[in-house]
Parts: C-alpha cells; structure tokens; sequence
C-alpha cells in the first residue's frame, strides 16, 4: 500500500505533529508498505511542499507553508498515493491542498485548538465539512475530540504513539534530577517552572534542574540548559533523571512529552491539564495549572519521598505500554484498509 502522510507544519523542526508524521512512515515501511512523508522541508523523508514561515498558530508559532506553489507540490506527491493521511487538516496551505484528491483520505485532529478554531468549527460547520470531503476522521485524545464535536464527524480516537523500548536506555538516573523538554513558550511553562525552582531548591538543596530544548531563559541556580539535542540525547536525559515535568498551560491534546518521560521510567509532576490526565491515568502527580507555589510543592514531595518517586514511575512504565507504536500502528493500517474499501 502505498501511504502519503501529510504534515501541514516543517518537518525538519521538533514537533508534537511532525515527530507523529515521521514515526507514522517510518513504522508503515517496517511492516513493509511504501510511505511517504509529504509537508515543509520534508527533506529525505519524503516530498517537499517548500519553505515554511513562521505564523501564529493555537497560542504559539507554528512553521507552516503559505505559498500558493504549495498546493500544487501537495497535490503532485499524493497523486499517486492509495491513501492519504492528512494530520491537522485545517491548518493552511499544506492540510487544505491534500484534502478533496479523489483518493481514499484520512484525517488525524491533533490540537486543543485556540477559542477562534472552535468557533470556526461551530457556525462553519457547512464549509469546514465541504472542505473536509469524504474522509474518515480520527483525533488523538478526548480533548481533540471534544473539540472537533460541532463537526458532526464519525471519530475513531486513536492515540500519538512513542517508541517505549527505544526510551529505555541504560543510563546512571540521578532521583534529585528533573527534566524538561520544551521551548521557551509560555504555553510550555518553561518560565513557570523557573520561577518555582528555588522554591525547591530551598528545601532540596542538592536537586538539578535539566532543561532540554532551544532559546534562552535566564541563569538560575541549579538549572543547566541543554539547548536543542539529539533523540539519542534527549532518551540519555530522560533515563538519567528521577523525575519529569510538564508544567504547560494549555494548548495541550494529548502530551506526547509526558508519554516519552512515562517511557523513560521517570515520575511524572504536570499541570492539571485534561489531556495530562487522560495520559497519565493517575500514574502522576499533579498541579493546578499555572500555580508555581502548587507546582514547586509537587517536585518537593516527589523529590523528597523516594517511595512515592518509584510508586510514580512505576505506575507510568506500565501504563505507557498502551501508547507504543507495536499497538497503535495497527489501527492505523486497519483505518487504511478500510479507507480503501470505502472508495
């Protein structure tokens, strides 16, 4: 079979969508089928739509392509496709030029989308399905979910998927070392988690901060910045500390962070975000978000108890076997044979 996975933002910069697309290709061709990677900067992975720009997308800034010669690269690298799988459909111009070829389509809705998309989904629901055409629809979590339901769509929820195995790596874990991955976005939390640092510190002197990802913040003591590294680093990272954290505000569907730090055997302190809730399964501890006294009490009480650190990270290692790619491949190719039949 051969699959065109279309990915409307760059995917040669670290993404929630992009790292999905990417391990979606990759997965289809070791169970043999021919996939292809179609989006910006798409580089060897498959075909190029062109060079992207950075545009406000859902409370951050996303790399998408807005040149009118997109459409028709788009269109020229699905042409040949049996199926066509395209992520964050609504996202322009990439996701719109795949949709509506004639060939048997699928849609993945990834975001917790901005107040401006959900209302677009609720009084354009006539023009989003036209745009949309026959397609068979899924969203990675209840929260996509949920925000998709003024479409009036049949969903399949089917979950973003991590390569568990490959996050177990043999590494020294430090139990007093917290990681973060993530930019310097507000909707990641990066500052949040700054500012309640040396509350923590003040009461677990010899904790580290670890921070994984690009741009700057400010010099804190017991913080080391990693900017942007490698996968085979960041699982290292990961494996070597005791505890993950995710302190994002909002804009969050699923967590993929939080799954890949479940994967590495971490204990888990997030924002109480819905779609953090439903990943972690009460295997984490969490804070109300955007609280830094909430969030500093977490990592105290985590860092300070080594029971309920094992307990934690116990409890994730086995929940985020359901997120491996070996279970959730296959229902993607099962949504693509039925695809097919379809049209």
């Amino acid at each position: 079979m051969r699959v065109a996975v279309v990915s409307p933002y760059a995917l040669d910069i670290p993404g929630g969508v992009q790292q999905q697309v990417l391990g979606l290709v990759e997965h289809l061709r070791r169970l043999g089928q021919e996939a292809f990677a179609v989006g910006p900067a798409a580089g060897a992975a498959g075909a190029s739509a062109g060079r992207p720009v950075m545009f406000p997308v859902n409370r951050s800034r996303a790399p998408i392509a807005l040149s009118p010669m997109a459409v028709r690269r788009v269109r020229a690298a699905v042409a040949g496709a049996d199926v066509i799988h395209v992520h964050e459909p609504m996202v322009p111009l990439v996701g719109w030029a795949a949709l509506r070829t004639g060939r048997p389509t699928v849609v993945t809705f990834h975001a917790d989308p901005s107040p401006m998309f959900r209302a677009a989904y609720r009084w354009g629901r006539g023009l989003v399905r036209l745009l949309l055409g026959d397609v068979l629809a899924t969203t990675v979590s209840r929260t996509a979910r949920r925000a998709v339901e003024p479409l009036g769509l049949d969903v399949v929820e089917i979950p973003n998927a991590v390569d568990v195995g490959s996050f177990r790596v043999e590494a020294q874990r430090d139990p007093r070392r917290v990681a973060f991955v993530g930019r310097p976005d507000p909707r990641k939390g990066r500052d949040l988690l700054l500012s309640a640092w040396p509350a923590v510190r003040s009461e677990v002197p010899d904790a580290r901060l670890v921070i994984v990802g690009g741009g700057e913040s400010r010099p804190v003591e017991g913080v080391e910045y990693l900017g942007r590294v490698s996968e085979a680093e960041k699982r290292s990272v990961l494996a070597g500390s005791g505890v993950f954290c995710a302190p994002n505000r909002g804009g969050e569907s699923f967590g993929i962070t939080v799954a890949e730090g479940m994967a590495a055997g971490c204990a888990v302190v997030a924002s109480d975000l819905p779609a953090f809730g439903d990943v972690l399964g009460g295997t984490g501890l969490v804070f109300r978000n955007g609280d830094p006294h909430g969030l500093a009490g977490a990592l105290k009480a985590v860092l300070a108890d080594p029971g309920l650190r094992e307990r934690l990270a116990a409890g994730s290692s086995a929940r985020v076997e359901r997120y491996d790619w070996g279970k959730v491949i296959s229902r993607y190719t099962e949504l693509y044979r039925l695809a097919t039949r379809a049209g």
